[in-house]
């Protein structure tokens, strides 16, 4: 007699999703550099506008210290998670909404594009301002997208490492077999 494994068994299970998932609810707590920490791989390159902004996990969190103290509070909302779970790439954007040390209140949208490797992100490419928008409209499975807030300066490795909460609508299922 045959005994036929469970389904879970005879897939190979990738952290992919789980780590997606704990970074978004990282980052819509607010805690910016944890997320980094959590979730960025050593030797991480991150792109804004399609420039080198930062590589290594040091020089992000050496560009995020002054970024979080910048605000007593940053929250974000993620819309048009598209993510292949074989491929380990995501693609989003975040409106990202809060209130600085002065007290002046803060908005901006940012576009995100991950490659994630081994549970960890290993690349990151961010649009911010027009860019934003014209990387969102470009790709019709993220939906429509505006840009807030143009320019109000999150340098390009805080757009990853902002407070986000969970997706509005995902093409990231729980049905796809990692």
């Amino acid at each position: 007699m045959t005994t036929a494994l469970p389904l879970r068994s005879r897939l190979r299970v990738s952290p992919f999703r789980s780590r997606l998932d704990d970074y978004l609810v990282s980052l819509a707590r607010g805690d910016l550099l944890g997320a980094a920490r959590a979730h960025f791989a050593p030797d991480i390159r991150l792109f804004d506008n399609g420039a080198v902004a930062a590589e290594g996990l040091e020089g992000v969190l050496r560009k995020l210290h002054p970024v979080a103290r910048r605000f007593t509070m940053l929250r974000g909302t993620v819309d048009g998670l598209v993510c292949d779970r074989v491929g380990e790439t995501a693609e989003f954007s975040c409106r990202f909404d809060g209130v600085e040390v002065d007290g002046r209140f803060f908005r901006e949208t940012v576009s995100f594009r991950q490659r994630w490797h081994l549970g960890r992100i290993v690349e990151e490419e961010q649009w911010r301002g027009a860019a934003a928008f014209a990387q969102t409209s470009g790709h019709a499975s993220a939906g429509a997208h505006a840009s807030a807030g143009q320019g109000l300066g999150l340098p390009a490795s805080l757009s990853s490492a902002a407070a986000r909460s969970a997706p509005a609508s995902s093409a990231c299922g729980q049905g796809a077999a990692a």
